[in-house]
């Protein structure tokens, strides 16, 4: 922690931030990150507004939420992080000459990006264009954000989303519901909601803000569950990497049905249920940050198995990942998804001694 032995806090940072501390001072910086806890939150008003300015910096960042309360305070701590961590790795890279001709980072490998597919009532995929984000479901059409009209749909019954290995795309749902899908996702709804209930199907993963409506509950079916919803904020998560589905709340209210056994669970924010089509519906309020912060475009790691961690880069960078004996080995960062593959093997390289070697698109852990 820093602390009177390392000098003032607050100008350690400020210096950070300007670039001018020492290596060792950086390491410092890190490590008092690193180990951030709930009881160890900065009250420092000029910390605290370092800390804002720099999160500033980083793009991908809601500027929306409230930096007033501890939990925000613990994101800008993670975000913080990221950027210590890849900010190391690209120092590493700079100042290692041998290490640049590694063979990670011969023809490194890009993040994902805008890219999804397009059924309407059951024909054939359209490419979506990838230099727009997201678009917008409305009465009669269904367009691009920039306005550009994609198809009418005066006669359009169901429309589906989808989107490949290494891709991510928004959709603005006929009722004004936000949707932002994750890799090797996608989202079924109709093109007008018309009845008691506004209902859609999804895969993969999704974070959705949905709007209000007391009148016409929304009605998301998985394959594990059924979520019922009011109005609200909230991340589902279907991949399904180890027998589980979790649903993980940020406002409103959810009420949880596991469609195998009909368990149910009322979720109140800050809550994550975890199906697995067996036991009683698992609430948690652990790591419930985590679990959508790809949203803001950041992976953020507490503890968890790289085996795990490997299928979200398999995902993200359309790869494939062998952890070999060192799947069960915990691993705790937050790293950045527009990385390149490059950086985030260094990163796990960095904090946990695990080596890798690459051919095309296949990653393998060293023995």
């Amino acid at each position: 922690m820093m602390n009177q032995e390392h000098g003032n806090g607050p100008s350690l940072l400020k210096k950070y931030v300007e670039g001018k501390c020492t290596t060792q001072e950086q390491a410092l910086v890190e490590e008092w990150y690193l180990n951030l806890g709930e009881d160890q939150i900065p009250s420092d008003k000029e910390l605290i507004s370092d800390v804002i300015e720099l999160q500033k910096r980083l793009k991908g960042i809601s500027k929306e939420q409230p930096y007033n309360n501890k939990g925000y305070i613990i994101a800008i701590a993670a975000i913080l992080l990221a950027f210590f961590t890849i900010g190391t790795i690209l120092y590493l890279q700079r100042n290692n000459n041998q290490e640049s001709k590694h063979e990670l980072f011969v023809d490194d490998i890009a993040p994902g990006k805008n890219k999804a597919l397009l059924s309407i009532d059951g024909q054939p995929a359209i490419a979506l264009d990838g230099k727009n984000s997201s678009i917008i479901s409305k009465e009669g059409s269904l367009g691009y954000n920039n306005g550009t009209t994609i198809v009418e749909t005066e006669n359009v019954k169901t429309i589906r989303l989808s989107t490949p290995a290494a891709g991510q795309f928004e959709v603005v749902l006929p009722d004004g519901t936000k949707a932002w899908l994750n890799a090797l996702s996608s989202i079924t709804y109709p093109a007008a909601f018309i009845g008691k209930e506004r209902q859609i199907q999804l895969t993969g993963e999704v974070y959705l803000e949905v709007t209000k409506n007391i009148h016409k509950p929304f009605v998301i079916q998985t394959v594990q569950q059924r979520i019922e919803v009011l109005g609200t904020s909230f991340n589902v998560n279907t991949y399904n990497d180890n027998g589980r589905s979790y649903t993980t709340l940020v406002s409103g209210s959810l009420r949880i049905t596991d469609t195998k056994t009909k368990h149910q669970a009322l979720l109140s924010p800050g809550q994550q249920a975890v199906v697995n089509g067996k036991d009683v519906i698992e609430i948690t309020t652990s790591g419930i940050e985590d679990s959508y912060a790809w949203k803001d475009g950041l992976y953020v790691l507490h503890e968890e198995p790289l085996s795990q961690y490997a299928r979200k880069i398999e995902r993200w960078y359309d790869v494939e990942v062998d952890m070999g004996p060192y799947g069960d080995r915990k691993f705790s960062a937050i790293i950045p998804r527009d990385a390149k593959l490059s950086e985030v093997l260094q990163a796990i390289e960095l904090k946990s001694n695990v080596k890798f070697t690459r051919e095309g698109r296949r990653i393998v852990a060293m023995r």
